[in-house]
């Protein structure tokens, strides 16, 4: 997978190891996110963004936020590779529910009249 024009291994989100650190990680940015109200900017964007490069290096490995945004320390870089990330679990997510639902109890029951 790519994200900002960096190559980064691929990850599984349906294995439940990879899944439980995406979940911690988004749960922090959450959290996060709500405790940053009456913050000075640049604190936020500080805040942030650590959060952020918290996420990278946990699925990825110690080290990976250096990898990715270097030494620089700027909010919409950040969110916009936080949401190449979020797309790309999401596709992995999509493509699970799509195979799921080929399954489901009224899909095989409407099957079964013809």
């Amino acid at each position: 997978m790519k994200i900002n024009n960096v190559e980064l291994q691929d990850i599984d989100i349906l294995d439940y190891e990879v899944a439980e650190k995406w979940e911690n990680a988004l749960e922090h940015v959450e959290g996060v996110a709500k405790s940053i109200e009456g913050t000075k900017v640049s604190e936020t964007i500080k805040i942030q963004c650590n959060a952020i490069f918290e996420v990278f290096n946990t699925l990825f490995g110690e080290g990976t936020d250096k990898k990715v945004f270097g030494d620089r320390v700027n909010l919409m870089m950040c969110l916009k590779a936080f949401e190449e990330l979020v797309l790309y679990i999401k596709e992995q997510k999509t493509e699970v529910e799509k195979m799921a639902s080929k399954y489901s109890p009224n899909r095989v029951q409407r099957r079964n009249k013809k």
